[in-house]
């Protein structure tokens, strides 16, 4: 069972933004994919097709075996098709707590003034604490999330995200607007709760240090089409890979 786009395309006027784009992520459970390529090669407009923020001039959006190519970014998040922004989503009035157990009754179809006559409490409560400690937020799950440095406010978006049980996660750029002492704190967390959880994560990233040392496999693209595919070694054995990424000419 695998999330695929299946020849997509996607043109805003004359220029082609993804162009007959095949892919497939979930080759295994948990697994961790990163997206590549420089500016203006198509990956934010890839993920945008995939999670229905964008509809196709052609192709198909595949999930576990199912077209989901007319669905709306909410009917994919039901199918377990979640997505996380580069810009942090959270509600800056509320407490991390506050947050995810939204996220999570959200996840159930339950309001906020219902969750105190829900027989589901202690169940939701269970698993809120499972976020927290999971993302390593338990010494900040009080503190409103507009008080939170940004490696924290970056993470409580993700666990936020992994409050509506996904099965397929999407991040655009995760570790942007971090600061380099947080940045392999906030990566390496949502790379060992992937993979702990079995949830397939697909992530933008510019950093190919980060994408050398996480990937269990890299998608580059340039020019809306892909230039390569395959496990994070690629990065130092194709030519055009790093003429590409690096502007290494050999």
């Amino acid at each position: 069972m695998m999330l695929e786009a299946r020849n997509l395309s996607k043109s805003f006027g004359k220029l082609v933004a993804t162009d007959d784009v095949t892919v497939e992520f979930g080759r295994e459970d948990g697994e961790m994919v990163f997206i590549v390529g420089p500016n203006g090669a198509g990956k934010t407009t890839l993920v945008n097709l995939l999670t229905g923020m964008l509809d196709p001039d052609e192709g198909n959006v595949v999930l576990d075996g199912d077209d989901v190519t007319g669905l709306s970014p909410d009917e994919r998040v039901h199918a377990g098709l979640v997505r996380s922004f580069q810009v942090v989503h959270v509600f800056e009035e509320m407490t991390v707590r506050e947050n995810l157990r939204t996220a999570v009754l959200s996840e159930r179809g339950r309001t906020r003034s219902a969750f105190s006559f829900s027989d589901e409490h202690e169940e939701v409560e269970r698993t809120v604490d499972d976020l927290v400690d999971r993302f390593r937020l338990a010494d900040q799950e009080r503190v409103v999330a507009d008080k939170l440095p940004h490696g924290d406010r970056k993470l409580l978006d993700v666990a936020m995200a992994f409050g509506l049980d996904p099965e397929y996660l999407l991040l655009d750029e995760p570790t942007a607007g971090v600061s380099a002492e947080e940045t392999e704190y906030v990566i390496e967390t949502i790379t060992e709760v992937s993979e702990t959880e079995g949830v397939t994560t697909v992530a933008i990233e510019h950093d190919m240090d980060i994408v050398t040392e996480y990937a269990d496999r890299v998608v580059a693209l340039h020019q809306g089409g892909i230039l390569g595919q395959g496990d994070p070694s690629i990065l130092e054995t194709d030519a055009e890979l790093r003429r590409v990424l690096l502007g290494v000419e050999e």
